[in-house]
């Protein structure tokens, strides 16, 4: 099994899974992408800090252990079933208190409605849900295994509560995923105008 990080993530989201968000939001894949390379950093970061806690590891893990059934062989499919209001609900329970703060953060940032942000990551949470749970089963099984360390490895190691952003720091590599390659390779392209140009080349 390759090594799992956040590209890990970006790049089962990249292509038919943005275009799938894109169509049900009604927002531009450029648009998505730079709020999944922001908003899902901020969902592990509040999962680290809910893990934090005896009670919120074991009320995660058990969240994980059940969305780790879920099937999603056909990423596209999958959320085009997702459930929003299923969603909601585990953006309250990853970022509680700090969800209204982090969703207009994110708003802000990308320039999509608060409206549009929310059901994003509402379309989104349950799969990341579900990666994250056949991981902890895979962790678990090779011994070990620390649901607060599986997260902060994700994070490498740093980032604050959801404080990451979308064209640096925890964002870029994932960013540089849906964008079908790293992030360098990203800084690498001038003449693309940047993070758009590569978006765009991508998203042809």
């Amino acid at each position: 099994m390759p090594e799992f990080d956040l590209s890990s993530i970006g790049e089962l989201l990249s292509g038919s899974g943005l275009g799938a968000i894109s169509k049900r939001a009604r927002v531009d894949k450029t648009d998505i992408a730079k709020v999944l390379s922001e908003g899902i950093p901020s969902m592990i970061s509040g999962m680290r800090n809910n893990a934090s806690t005896d009670a919120g590891a074991d009320s995660l893990s058990h969240a994980l252990t059940d969305h780790s059934k879920d099937k999603t062989d056909n990423i596209a499919e999958f959320l085009n079933g997702a459930d929003l209001k299923d969603g909601k609900k585990i953006l309250g329970h990853i970022f509680g208190d700090d969800q209204t703060a982090t969703i207009n953060g994110i708003a802000k940032s990308s320039g999509v409605s608060k409206g549009k942000v929310t059901n994003i990551l509402s379309m989104v949470a349950p799969l990341l849900l579900s990666v994250l749970g056949n991981q902890q089963q895979s962790g678990q099984q090779a011994g070990g295994f620390s649901l607060a360390g599986m997260l902060g490895g994700l994070l490498g190691g740093g980032g604050g509560q959801g404080s990451a952003s979308p064209l640096g720091g925890l964002g870029a590599g994932l960013l540089g995923s849906l964008l079908g390659g790293g992030g360098e390779e990203t800084e690498e392209k001038p003449k693309d105008d940047g993070v758009l140009g590569g978006l765009l080349n991508l998203f042809h």
